[in-house]
């Protein structure tokens, strides 16, 4: 009887950590700013966003948050008017 191998690969590579810098940022803090949250409508982006926005209001005075809902991968029109409105974009991808 021949004796079989089986080869057993591990996908996952050893993680690397590297220390990089920030870039640079227009507004250093976001007190009375406003704040755009665009939503790609995936799923929990909403709510994901919902949670950040709460959580820029406690920390910052006179935030004001301009919600958007992104309806397709190619819909751009929202993300040049938020750029326009806002002082600061914030954007998730949630499953």
């Amino acid at each position: 009887m021949e004796e079989r191998l089986m080869e057993i690969i591990d996908p996952t590579a050893a993680r690397e950590f590297k220390k990089t810098r920030l870039s640079l940022r227009k507004h250093s803090r976001l007190h009375h700013k406003r704040v755009g949250l665009l939503d790609n409508s995936k799923p929990n982006a909403d709510r994901f966003l919902g949670y950040v926005g709460e959580l820029l209001q406690k920390r910052y005075d006179g935030i004001e948050i301009v919600f958007k809902r992104k309806m397709s991968r190619t819909e751009a029109d929202c993300v040049q008017e938020l750029m326009e409105k806002c002082d600061v974009v914030v954007t998730a991808f949630a499953d």
